[in-house]
């Protein structure tokens, strides 16, 4: 089996020439051959209507693996059978009037001078003042932003509190936007937790720069990292750093009083809680959980069950009652939509991974 770092070599392999992705609709049902310049959710699109790449990811994570943004050319993945192949995704739900107030005509008249930014540390490999570039995603902004609009100037901060980006930051106009967050399914807000029904209300999302998966950690020989079913974790100890979205665990019915819901400020103290006997449970990103684990020594220790991995996707914020937000993330889009279409996206997710991955082989 090759290892993660040959992996991330394979990346030089993937789509790296400009506008030569196929444009033809692929079927579902169907065996599918990876061409340049594909990801899974351009594939997701052609098949079934809308970027929702999670059920392809899920029937061919084995071949993938754990990064779902490390397709290579010439693979072959199978596209699953679904009922509602050709259904649109259901729209978001509109914010209720008094939540997030909609520009002025007036207010947005104003010209756009600078787009303040807003992210935080220790969500490696994506964002962090001590990372090349400030993180993948942090050099994936910066570049859309180049690539959008290079005439438009920007500023990038970090704010370590990640709450206070959306409760206070971003409501007040102090920053304009904030990333990476990974979007609900606002589809029915009455299944999301207050925080992420408040996403759904309050803002707004570019597209999707990047693919994550979220797993669920358990002690090795536990018997919970084998786990099938969601069921399985009831009545445990979740741990879930701040900040982060519950939507993976209520989607799932993983909600309190069903089990207990443990909030520490970051991903390490999640896993010292688990090694500690403290958390039954860890739900995590998986690219974060590897790098937390390297660092405290408990990879032999601590493992991820293979069976109950949920897809997510990053994105860019902006408050709805900005009144600059369609045309902040209007720029976001296009210079990702051209990123993706040269090759430029690949080169810094690939450029980026293989760093962490380089990193942790001399911790090692």
């Amino acid at each position: 089996m090759r290892t993660d770092f040959q992996r991330l070599l394979a990346v030089s392999c993937l789509a790296l020439s400009a506008g030569t992705y196929s444009a033809a609709a692929q079927e579902a049902c169907s065996t599918y051959t990876i061409k340049r310049g594909d990801t899974l959710t351009n594939i997701a699109k052609r098949a079934f209507g809308d970027g929702d790449f999670s059920k392809i990811f899920q029937a061919n994570r084995t071949a993938i693996g754990s990064n779902p943004n490390l397709i290579e050319v010439g693979q072959q993945i199978e596209i699953p059978c679904v009922e509602t192949a050709s259904a649109p995704a259901p729209a978001a739900a509109e914010a209720p009037a008094d939540t997030a107030p909609a520009a002025t005509a007036e207010a947005a008249a104003t010209p756009l001078a600078a787009i303040a930014f807003v992210t935080g540390n220790d969500y490696p490999p994506f964002t962090g003042e001590d990372l090349p570039d400030g993180g993948i995603f942090t050099k994936l902004v910066r570049t859309a932003m180049l690539r959008g609009d290079k005439q438009q100037d920007y500023s990038i901060d970090f704010v370590n509190d990640w709450s206070a980006h959306l409760d206070s930051l971003l409501p007040r106009r102090a920053f304009d936007a904030t990333f990476p967050w990974s979007q609900p399914d606002c589809g029915d807000l009455g299944v999301l937790s207050p925080k992420d029904a408040y996403r759904c209300t309050d803002f707004n999302f570019s597209e999707s720069f990047y693919e994550i998966v979220d797993g669920f950690f358990a002690v090795k020989g536990s018997g919970l990292e084998t786990a099938q079913t969601y069921e399985e974790f009831v009545g445990k100890r979740i741990c879930r750093p701040e900040s982060y979205s519950l939507s993976g665990l209520t989607s799932v019915g993983l909600v309190e009083p069903a089990i207990t819901l443990v909030r520490p400020a970051t991903p390490a103290d999640c896993f010292e809680g688990l090694a500690t006997g403290a958390v039954d449970v860890v739900h995590l990103e998986v690219q974060v959980a590897s790098d937390a684990l390297s660092d405290l020594g408990l990879k032999n220790d601590i493992v991820e069950d293979p069976h109950l991995a949920q897809v997510k996707t990053l994105r860019v914020m902006v408050h709805k009652s900005n009144p600059h937000s369609s045309e902040i993330l209007d720029v976001i889009n296009r210079g990702l939509t051209e990123m993706r279409e040269s090759g430029e996206w690949f080169d810094i997710v690939s450029a980026g991974l293989m760093a962490q991955t380089e990193e942790e082989m001399k911790k090692n």
